[in-house]
This record gives C-alpha cells, structure tokens and sequence, in this order.
C-alpha cells in the first residue's frame, strides 16, 4: 500500500429464490490447486448508475484476505448500455483464474458478447458453476434483468435461480442501519458500509463515494451507521452547468482542475469550483462528524470519480475502489458460513432470512 499525504441489507432473493447449485460435471480445470467443481469461487457483481462491475471471490476466505486490501481473482466492468458482453468478461476471467493468470484479470469493456446458451466453451474452456451470485443493484430491473441474461448465456436456464439479491436491513455483519426506514437504503450504500467496517475496524470512517451521484456516509466505529447526504457527482455539476446555461462549455470530469487556486479562464474556473463544492462538502461533513464524535475520523474515498479530489481535497483520505464488492464478499460468506477454512465450503447457497487495490492516500490523525 503506498501512502501519500494531501495537505490540509438484508439479504432477500426477490424472484430469484435460493437453490443448490450442482457443479458441471464436465468441468476438469483446477482453480487455486483444487479442483474447480469443489472451489469454485464466488461471482459478485454491482450495477450501479453507470456501470455493471463484477468480481470473482474465493469461496473460501483465504488466510492472508484483507477487506482494506481484497485480492479479488478476477474482475471487470461494462458499461450499461453493453451488458451483453458482461458474459463475455466473465468467461475470460474465469479462464485466466483457471490459467493461473487471474491475479492480472482485470478487464475493461468488452465488445465481442457471447450468444446465449454458449457459456464460454470457446478454446476448450468451460466456466465452472459458480459458488453463488450476489447482487447489488441500484440501476433498476433492467439491470437486474440483463445480469440474469448474463447467468443464462453461462450457465443455461435454471442459473436464474441462482441469484441473491442485496437489500438493506436492520443489520448485517456487524453495521447497524441508522436510517428511520432501513430498506430505504440502496444497496450499493449498503454493500459500501459493510466493506469499510470490515476493512477498518474498530475506526470511525466517514465514506465518501463519487460517481454519477456523490454519497457521503457516517459510520461509528462500532458499526453504528449514523446516515448519509447525497449530492450530484461531479460529471453532473458540469453537466448542469452546460445545460442551464447559455454560454458555458460542456467539460469531463476527467479533466485536470489545475488545483485550488483561482482560475484564469472559464473551462478552468467550472473545473475548478465544481472540485471546491466537492471538496467542501466532504471537509464539512469530516469536521462535523469529528466534532460530533470527539475523536479521529478516517476519511475513505470511493468510486469512479475520486480522482477529482486529488488536486482539492485539504484533509488526509484513503483511497478504496472495491468497497461494494468486499461488502458482497462478507456478506456470502457469512451467509453460508464458508469463513473459516475450506470445510466449511457449500456448494448451495443458504438463504439468511435477515439479509441483505486500493490506494492509501494519507492517514487521519491519531492513526484513524
């Protein structure tokens, strides 16, 4: 982990009910130095506003895993618009886990899609039966609905059944939902809070997520989730600048702010006061809730577009880009009790009726 210093659910199947998964019989490819019909890992997947992002997990939570840190075997995203290609993703990593390749799968999109029904038999190589799909899903039905599709192409028919879909609940694995009605949480926020508590322990984080929207998240260490604020990511803020206005350019987020000071021209100025309004909503909102809490706050930022805070942000943050998936992971596992060693791994998937590389970039004081 390289560090760097800034200066200042419950889970419920929905239709999709839960049922044993029988592994493919045909399958002879050795995943991990075990067979792939026994260790088949985990498939996660998180379809936010954007994109569908997938990764596969390791059925069995290895010794050295670190939700900080998570060593995922393969992973990869698409965007909405070209989920037919998430099979596609899928099967290649899944064929450069079983290759011994896999801690490099990580893959952009796709634009070759697999026909339904195909399941990746391409090259000799079929993709083992998963050891459960887990879902986050704040993008709707069609998404849901396309991830489905994408279960089908792989794995035929009954694969429908198979998926377990995130809901937010009172609790789950350790984090205590704070909302007045708790399943009015999204599930992305959900699967979020779960991975930071799991990851940092014992701290008090506030969780800053910036993507289509900008979710900013109050967690005691305890696990006690205190609520949240919601504000306009910012491709957003440029985009309503552009729109509601005459003679504003329309820029990318993407785009490099120049840093905090004033600005000289007009791209520059709209670049650089979006990233302020960024920046001062996450610094209020650390101030408040280190002033309400009387101790350190670590600061976790997440999502696509974190990097705009790079050159803004006035206080110490950690930089985590799989915060969903490592809350799905902790939630599979303890769904299934598969967290201990390689006995406890299930080929079926066991409904809990209650359910639902990062980059340091500088630490909080006093080490949160």
């Amino acid at each position: 982990m390289t560090v760097s210093r800034r200066t200042p659910p419950s889970l419920t199947t929905g239709t999709a009910k839960a049922a044993a998964i029988t592994p493919d019989t045909h399958v002879a490819n050795d995943i991990g130095g075990a067979s792939g019909a026994e260790h088949a890992p985990w498939l996660l997947v998180d379809a936010g506003n954007s994109r569908i992002k997938w990764a596969l997990a390791p059925a069995v939570r290895p010794a050295e895993w670190r939700a900080a840190s998570p060593s995922f075997l393969a992973s990869g995203a698409v965007d909405h618009a070209e989920w037919r290609t998430l099979a596609t993703q899928i099967r290649a990593g899944w064929a450069a886990l079983a290759s011994g390749r896999g801690g490099d799968a990580h893959f952009p999109p796709n634009t070759a899609p697999l026909a339904i029904g195909q399941g990746g038999q391409d090259e000799g190589f079929i993709c083992p039966v998963p050891a459960g799909v887990w879902l986050a899903n704040v993008a709707g039905d069609a998404a849901e609905q396309a991830v489905r599709m994408t279960l089908q192409t792989l794995w035929g028919m009954a694969s429908a059944d198979w998926l377990q879909v995130l809901r937010a609940s009172e609790s789950r694995a350790g984090v205590r939902n704070g909302y007045h009605t708790p399943a009015q949480l999204g599930s992305d926020r959900w699967a979020s809070l779960i991975g930071a508590h799991a990851a940092w322990p014992g701290e008090h984080l506030l969780i800053v997520t910036l993507g289509t929207a900008t979710t900013v998240e109050a967690l005691r260490a305890d696990g006690d989730y205190l609520g949240g604020l919601i504000a306009p990511g910012p491709a957003l803020m440029l985009q309503s600048l552009a729109q509601g206005t005459a003679q504003l350019p329309t820029l990318d987020a993407t785009m490099p702010s120049g840093g905090q000071a004033f600005a000289r021209s007009t791209a520059d100025a709209i670049l650089r006061g979006c990233a302020a309004a960024q920046a001062g909503l996450v610094e209020r909102s650390h101030a408040q809730l280190q002033a309400q809490l009387g101790a350190p706050v670590r600061c976790v930022l997440s999502g696509g577009a974190r990097r705009t805070l790079a050159q803004t942000l006035t206080l110490p943050f950690t930089e985590h880009d799989q915060l969903v998936p490592a809350g799905l992971y902790e939630v599979a596992l303890r769904a299934v009790g598969a967290d201990a060693t390689a006995a406890g791994a299930t080929r079926s998937i066991k409904t809990d009726p209650s359910a639902s590389a990062p980059r340091d970039a500088g630490r909080a004081p006093g080490g949160a």
